[in-house]
């Protein structure tokens, strides 16, 4: 009982923790930045707030797509986590916006000093082998009396906003220009999704998978079932000893691995098997009828039974055509 007492709390405090962080780059949120440095301006009545931004940052994932735009928001992350002290506040506030809290009594000479470091140090960000030269703009303000959370956030913003206002401005993009960019950001993120999802390594034959995953699949086809008129067909084969019974298991092993080739190289690309139990496979092929799915079986049978020729045991085969589930929609 204590001992589930125990990982019961672990869990909690797991959770509790996870329930802080930014969901992206692993450091403080905007609620929990909020709470810890109230907590902290409360009890010292001192410190430093940083806040930085990244200038055109929507060019950023128009110009390289949306996760690409994602992976440098982490790597940013990185870099500030390697320029704070274990006592300081490091937290993501918005979509580009990052802020930095550290308890501490200083001047406003340090805070430029710092703003210049941290702005320095994000000037090349490294993703993938590739550099990306980025503009940050990085202001601070210190704490005064009856600082909270919300006010010392405030002025160090209005600061960053007339930082920002102050710059030289940039050329802006004309109206094409700027589709053009985010056209060529999706289509960049496109090509990186196809890429994660494809098939790394395409292996010859069938495609085998674990049975939650092919109890996914024919869930899937199930369901497209309903609104398209396709022949599928399941087949079970299942070893036995020629007895009714199971075979012996190390024998069984060995006999499986058999089978497992012979379907693997009888089927085609679209077809899907799995394991279902340490005797038993379970084939789905895609636009067979009941006849022609019987044919495939005792291909696959007959081959099993070339490789084990002295073999005394049996190789059980059923089919049945796949039906989509009544009630659906």
């Amino acid at each position: 009982m204590q001992q589930e007492l125990s990982k019961l709390k672990q869990e909690n405090e797991r959770l509790e923790q996870l329930a802080h962080l930014d969901w992206l780059t692993g450091i403080c949120n905007r609620g929990y930045t909020e709470e810890c440095v109230d907590g902290l301006l409360s009890s010292r009545q001192t410190g430093v707030l940083l806040m930085l931004d990244v200038d055109r940052f929507k060019q950023v994932n128009d110009r390289y797509g949306h996760i690409t735009g994602d992976r440098l928001l982490e790597k940013i992350a990185e870099k500030l986590r390697t320029m704070v002290f274990r006592t300081d506040i490091l937290g993501r506030v918005g979509g580009d916006e990052f802020v930095i809290f550290m308890p501490i009594g200083q001047e406003e000479r340090f805070v430029e000093e710092r703003c210049v470091q941290i702005r320095d140090r994000l000037r090349f960000v490294e993703l993938d082998g590739q550099e990306f030269q980025l503009s940050v703009t990085v202001a601070g303000a210190l704490a005064e009396q009856g600082d909270d959370y919300q006010t010392l956030f405030d002025r160090a913003d209005q600061i960053l906003l007339e930082k920002k206002r102050s710059r030289k401005r940039l050329p802006t993009l004309s109206v094409q220009e700027h589709k053009g960019m985010i056209k060529k950001g999706i289509a960049i993120d496109m090509e990186r999704i196809r890429e994660e999802l494809s098939e790394q390594e395409t292996i010859p034959g069938a495609y085998c998978q674990d049975y939650e995953t092919f109890k996914s699949i024919y869930r899937f086809v199930e369901r497209r079932m309903r609104r398209v008129n396709m022949p599928v067909c399941i087949l079970l084969f299942t070893l036995t000893d020629g007895k009714g019974e199971f075979p012996d298991l190390h024998q069984r092993e060995a006999q499986m691995r058999v089978l497992q080739e012979g379907i693997q190289s009888s089927l085609r690309a679209g077809d899907v098997f799995t394991q279902y139990t340490s005797c038993q496979f379970l084939v789905m092929v895609s636009d067979s009828d009941p006849e022609q799915a019987e044919r495939i079986a005792e291909r696959i049978s007959d081959a099993f039974y070339r490789t084990l020729d002295l073999w005394s045991g049996s190789l059980l085969h059923h089919c049945y055509p796949m039906r989509p589930r009544q009630g659906g929609k």
